[in-house]
Order: structure tokens, then sequence, then C-alpha cells
């Protein structure tokens, strides 16, 4: 494919030159006939000089054709292999570079040009070379007149190339200075125009506010882009102006020779074609080269998102991966972590031994580090002091894909895919065998099998209105992103909030079978609710990013401390509230979508 884009080319880039020549002799050929009272022999002569003339340029329009499909095909693929290197290169960082903005500024950039960056810059490569290659040919056709006529076409080029340049510096800055805002106002229109935030929306009348916020940062956009646009307008027709004063010029030059004999009258029409196509070509050449300059501000933002590092080597759990066995505990020991760019520390000197094969609950008011403590388990981030043992083994020297594989978890706000009920659940082990079986397993542990036998076509029912599915609750939802942790046949099992959006009914019909599934495995719950904290075998209750209280749910009421004055005033709260309390048997169905 490349080969044949350089062979079209070479064609294009001469067919102006040609076109040209061809030109001229064809009305020196009819002059010749005027002259000679329509000799029949000079008559051929003109028919064949029309023929040529005429072959070059269907010859260039069938060139052309050719040539936009081939740039179609080079384009799309390799916008498609763009593409894919962006994808592939986010999903090997870790997490830490999704709390910089300067990564989100940056990744904005790339996934925008990276749908139009590569065919523009195939386009403007292409048409640089095709242009310089017919410059070339007319400069050429110029010397043949005058070795200083190229000179002047050069000089009348200049104020062009100033202005091209001049401007793509100014846009290259702007470009730079506008990501945030431009990410903003994308994220304006998201909340105007987004399901997920519909309802708050029009709840709140939040519509014109966020419409005005949008129009505020566009308007700041175009303000400060139409202030660029001026400057370059200006600037060109100064250089225009410029380039007409070398055109009249070299035709005056032109005409005196025409007047004087020493030219014809094809010389003076050919003459004006090329001189005025020289400067056209001369001022697309810069123009190209000001977009190819543009076009590697992308490149360059591109090869800086590929070169990025991970802090920690990502790893993609595959078929071949096997779980490590968790026999002994994890151990972790004096850990302390700060997010990146924050100063306050999430965990401080915090540790904990889990047992392996017992099931755990960490209870605690919300910011205390929970949710932080399972995101280290699962190796998104490594502490920056302290260690995590598994089975008395630093997890920064287990393999990544392996260690993964070993966990199973259910996270605070799981991801509503939107695939079939199949696909919900399966997705929690690609690699594994898909089997029938483990999938109504897994939905049976985690009571999602009723949600499941509602749907219009059970397991292979399309789920969410994205695609025209079935809409479901948030506590339906949850209950497919528990099978989905239950479907991987994992050593650990990590729930955050499992019940948070259940109703008192589920919770209870949820907790009576999560023990089954949770034989032989270690189970760690992140919970608010003790009523689900019951279930473990040993409560830990965190406050300050420090365990201040362990042991049973009776040995902890017994000792008539924080974790009892909780669960004290819990129940009052629940006694008060009778509608969280007791709740009848058919808000167990939890059907209506939220």
């Amino acid at each position: 494919m490349m080969i044949a884009w350089a062979l079209l080319l070479l064609i294009q880039s001469i067919v102006p030159v040609l076109t040209i020549l061809f030109t001229r002799d064809t009305i020196n050929s009819v002059v010749a006939l005027v002259e000679a009272g329509w000799d029949p022999a000079l008559m051929n002569a003109t028919v064949g000089a029309f023929i040529l003339l005429a072959s070059v340029q269907i010859g260039g329009e069938i060139v052309g054709s050719i040539m936009t499909y081939v740039r179609l095909v080079q384009s799309e693929r390799i916008r498609e292999t763009v593409s894919r290197q962006i994808q592939e290169k986010s999903v090997s960082l870790d997490l830490r570079y999704f709390e910089v903005q300067g990564f989100y500024d940056l990744i904005h950039r790339v996934r925008l040009d990276a749908r139009l960056r590569p065919q523009s810059l195939l386009e403007n490569v292409g048409a640089t070379a095709r242009t310089l290659l017919s410059l070339v040919g007319m400069i050429g056709l110029l010397i043949s007149y005058s070795p200083l006529l190229p000179l002047v076409l050069l000089i009348g080029g200049i104020p062009a190339l100033w202005s091209i340049t001049r401007f793509s510096r100014k846009l290259s800055r702007f470009r730079l200075e506008a990501s945030p805002q431009e990410r903003r106002a994308g994220y304006y229109d998201t909340l105007l125009t987004e399901r997920m935030s519909a309802q708050e929306i029009r709840l709140f009348g939040l519509a014109r506010h966020y419409l005005d916020k949008y129009a505020d940062v566009r308007e700041h956009l175009l303000t400060a882009r139409l202030r660029l646009s001026k400057s370059k307008i200006l600037a060109d027709f100064v250089a225009s102006m410029i380039g007409f004063v070398m055109v009249v010029g070299a035709l005056a030059w032109m005409a005196a020779r025409a007047l004087s004999g020493l030219a014809t009258l094809g010389d003076l029409g050919a003459f004006y074609q090329i001189f005025r196509q020289g400067q056209g070509l001369f001022n697309g050449l810069m123009a190209s080269a000001g977009e190819i300059y543009n076009n590697m501000l992308f490149l360059e933002d591109l090869f800086t998102f590929l070169d990025l590092i991970p802090a920690l080597p990502e790893a993609e759990v595959s078929a071949g991966d096997s779980a490590l066995p968790l026999l002994k505990a994890i151990e972790i020991q004096d850990v302390s972590f700060s997010y990146p760019g924050s100063t306050r520390q999430a965990l401080q000197r915090f540790s904990l031994t889990i047992p392996a094969g017992k099931i755990i609950a960490i209870v605690g008011e919300n910011g205390q580090g929970k949710t932080t403590l399972m995101k280290l388990l699962c190796r998104f981030y490594d502490p920056d002091a302290g260690r995590i043992l598994w089975d008395g083994v630093d997890l920064r020297e287990l393999p990544l894909g392996p260690l993964r594989r070993s966990i199973a978890m259910l996270f605070q706000t799981p991801l509503h895919y939107m695939e079939t009920a199949r696909h919900n659940i399966t997705v929690g082990d690609l690699a594994g065998d898909g089997a029938q079986e483990r999938i109504v397993q897994a939905a049976a542990a985690a009571a999602a099998d009723a949600v499941v036998d509602r749907l219009p076509q059970g397991y292979d029912t399309l789920l969410g209105k994205y695609f025209g599915g079935e809409e479901l609750s948030v506590g339906q939802w949850q209950r497919l992103a528990l099978a989905r942790a239950f479907v991987r046949d994992a050593p650990l099992i990590i729930l955050d909030e499992p019940t948070s959006a259940m109703d008192s009914w589920a919770e209870n019909d949820w907790l009576a079978r999560v023990r089954d599934h949770a034989a032989g495995r270690t189970m760690i719950m992140i919970t608010h609710r003790f009523t689900t904290a019951m279930l473990a075998d040993r409560i830990y209750l965190m406050r300050n990013s420090h365990i201040v209280e362990e042991g049973t749910h009776g040995d902890l009421l017994l000792r008539n401390g924080v974790y009892a004055q909780s669960w004290q005033e819990q129940m009052r709260r629940a006694d008060e509230s009778p509608s969280e309390a007791v709740i009848s048997p058919a808000a167990q169905t939890d059907s209506q979508p939220s």
C-alpha cells in the first residue's frame, strides 16, 4: 500500500508540470494554425495537442480518485493502530497516574487528536512531497526563462512562511493552555447529556446552571481561538499582497519580452501559469509544513504518553496464571500511604494480621482508610512505607498476574457493563471456563439468581438502556457485581460495602448464603452495617486509621466500647425508623430501577 501511495504521489506531482507544458504547446499550436490559415497539416498537430492535454487532465482526475481511496485506507489503519496503542498503554499504567491532573490533560489531547491527526498527518506528508516535486518541476521551467525567477518566487513566499511559523507557535501554546478548559467543557457536556446525571439535573433544577457554565467555558475558548485567527488572517493578507506584487512584477517582465518578440503568446500564458502555480505551490508547501508541525505536536504528546513508565508493572490476568494459595495469613506491617498529590496520609503505620480461611469485617467511619487498604491488597498501589505479606512473602515480590488472579473483589462503585447478564458475571473470570454451572452457582451465592430469573431472556438478557437493554435497580446491579466476584475461584474475596444497596430482606437472604460460598476461603468485608459485620469470624474497628477494637460481635458488645455504642445507636435508629428495620417481603424483589 505504501508503494502504491508513493507511486500515485509521484504521478500527481508530475501532472501540473505536464499540464503547463501541454497547455503551452496547445496555445502555440492554435496560434500557428490561425496564422497559417487553418492549414490541414497543422490541424492534426493541434488536435493531437488538445488530446494530450485532455489525457493529462483525465489521468490526473483518475489518479486523484484512486489516491483518495488509498489515503482513506491508510488513515483508517493508522488511526486504529494509534487508538489501540493508546488503549493498551492506558490499561498498562498503574492507578497513580489517574490521580494527577496533568495526566488527564495529556490523555485528553492524545485521545482527541487520535481521531483526526493520523489522517491529517498522512495527508500533509503526502501533500508536502507532492507539492515539493511539483515545485521542483516549476522551478525548472522558470529557470528556462531566467535563473533569477526562482529567487523572486522564494522572496515572495518568505512572508507566508513567517505567518505560518508564527501562527503554529501560538497555536501550540494555546493547545497546551486550553486542555484543562476543554476537559471542563466536556465534563459539563456529560452532565447535561448523560443518563447518570439526568435525575439530579432535573430535580435540583441544574440545567440552566450547567448550560451557562458550559457556555462560559466555550466562549472563553472561542474568544482565545478567534484572537489567534484574526492575527493569522492579517498576517496572511500582508503575505498575499507581497506575493501579488511579485506576480505583477514578473508578468510585466514577461509581457515586455513578448512585446519585443522574445516570447510567444503560448510562452506568456505558460509563464503566468508557471509563476502563479509556483507561488501557490510554495505557499502550499509552507502551509503543509505548518500543518506537519502542528501534527508533530500530536506525535510529541503521543510519544510522551506511550513513554510513560508505570510505577509498578501492570499485568493482565490470563488463563495461564494460576491463583496463589493462601494458607497462613495476610500480614499488614506498619503500612503508610498517601495518594499522589495529597499531603494527607490515608494510612499511617497501620498493622493488621488476617488469618487465612476466616471471614473478617472491617468497620469504621468514612475516611479511615478502609478502601485504601483494599487497594493496597490488590496492589493497585504500593505502600510508601511498611509492607504487606502474603503467606510471608512481600506482595512486591509476587508476580502481579497470579496475585490478581488470587483476589476476587466487589468494588464500592462497581461497573455496570452494558452487556448481557451472563457477561456481567463472567467478566469476573474471563480466564475461566465460563461454564453455566459456575455462573449459576455464583449468582445463587450473591442472591442474584432471583434478579436473573425475572429477566425476559434470563442470563442472555441485555442490560442497561445504553444499547436498549433492561435497566436494573442499584441493588440488583450490586447483586450481579457480587456474582462477578464470586464466579472467580480465588482464595481471597474482598467485599467493599457488599450490602449497601440491599434492603433488610435481601441482606438477610444474602448473609445466609455467603458463608457457604466463603468456606475454605479468606473473606474481607468492609461495611457500615453491623448486621453484615455480625457474619464475620472477627471484626476490626478502625478509627484514625488504626485498629482500636477487635473481636467477635458478642465480645465487642460485652466490652461496651466504641463498637458497642455504635451498635446500640444503629439499633436505636432502626427502632425509630421501622421502614428500615422491617421491610415487607415485596421489597425483597428490589425490582424498580433507580
